[in-house]
């Protein structure tokens, strides 16, 4: 039996920010990272906050949020007692937001009315889903954490607020999102809801990404990759993941490699290495050709290399590195690092809904391909 559902309320447009009018009354905590906090993005976000309400501010977010600062948080969050928290920012703020509140409640029985996640940036699709990510920094592990008691209740989508973004935090969220959108469409737990999804924003991100690296002040292009994570955020939330994320994940903690940014380089390898499976190269085949990416008649097989091609192609166009030489991994620490990020790839959540369950061999296969 496979579940479909949609838990946040989603307000999207230049107006949307007026939904912060609803508190009154109300212990309202902040949490954002320290740029933010002194931004006037933020300034204006809370213009729409009532005065009747008490207002904290938690800022101490960092990328790749360890559990020190998840911690750090909830000793915040046990002190002020907040009833609202509202995250602001990126991933790594609202993953950090989303840990906050699933140990605050666990530790203290404590739980808040309404949690509200604005994204700042098009990229992981935090504001709608179940998944937190936060680093053991001594361990070098990501550690996936999925429950639905962490999805947001509302997110609140305006694209003015990402317009700022420089071009390459640009690109590797754009690419994140596009992972996030072609890896729920090769996921064992995809049906029919997700791919809708799935494919539209696998869509927009081809059609608008390029726009908004190079042409960040574009309104209409941001406005629709904003929402393209949004969509593909919902999809990966009810379908999964895969082994590239498991993979990303591993890089990312080692490397210090901007997660999408290990995303895109492992994509085209993983759709490759994925296409073994009938009924996944199938599934590739269909978007490839949806996209316009190659012919109606070209065969399966063809039509899944012109789409590994394409993301790769994509990945260029945004001005990404391909490999981890070109993002200053050297060859040797990486080699070194392979059984680890095999062993731990193996051990993620995420690779649970991957179509093949490859072993660690065959991971250390893919992961290799990225290396130079």
């Amino acid at each position: 039996m496979k579940k479909w559902s949609m838990k946040p309320e989603i307000y999207s447009g230049f107006a949307s920010l007026e939904r912060l009018q609803q508190f009154e009354k109300e212990n309202l905590c902040f949490v954002c990272d320290p740029y933010l906090a002194e931004s006037d993005s933020l300034k204006r976000i809370l213009g729409y906050v009532k005065r009747t309400n008490s207002v904290e501010i938690f800022s101490d977010i960092i990328p790749d949020p360890p559990i020190e600062t998840v911690v750090e948080g909830i000793e915040r969050m046990t002190k002020i007692q907040p009833t609202v928290v509202i995250a602001v920012g990126g991933g790594s703020a609202i993953d950090t937001a989303k840990a906050m509140l699933f140990f605050y409640k666990r530790t203290t029985g404590n739980k808040v009315k309404r949690f509200v996640a604005i994204p700042t940036t098009s990229g992981t699709g935090s504001e709608v889903t179940s998944a937190s990510v936060i680093t053991d920094t001594q361990n070098k592990i990501k550690y996936p954490i999925f429950h639905e008691a962490i999805i947001p209740h509302e997110a609140i989508l305006d694209a003015s607020l990402v317009m700022s973004s420089p071009p390459s935090v640009t690109a590797f969220s754009g690419l994140d999102v596009l992972t996030h959108a072609i890896e729920s469409l090769a996921s064992v737990n995809r049906t029919n809801y997700t791919n809708a999804l799935a494919e539209k924003a696998t869509e927009l991100v081809f059609q608008y990404l390029p726009t908004c690296v190079n042409q960040g002040m574009e309104l209409d292009a941001r406005i629709q990759m904003h929402e393209a994570s949004t969509l593909a955020g919902l999809a990966f939330d009810a379908a999964g993941l895969g082994v590239c994320h498991a993979i990303a994940h591993q890089v990312g903690a080692n490397f210090k490699v901007p997660h999408g940014l290990a995303n895109s380089m492992l994509l085209p390898y993983v759709i490759e290495a994925n296409s073994k499976n009938k009924e996944t190269r199938k599934n590739y085949a269909r978007i490839s050709r949806k996209l316009g990416i190659c012919p109606p008649s070209l065969p399966d097989h063809l039509a899944v290399s012109n789409l590994s091609q394409a993301v790769q192609q994509l990945a260029i166009e945004c001005k990404a590195p391909i490999k981890l030489n070109s993002f200053g991994v050297q060859e040797e620490a990486a080699l070194s690092a392979e059984d680890v990020i095999a062993n731990n790839a193996l051990n993620d959540t995420t690779f649970k809904t991957n179509p093949i369950q490859f072993t660690a061999e065959e991971i250390k296969e893919i992961y290799r391909k990225i290396i130079k």
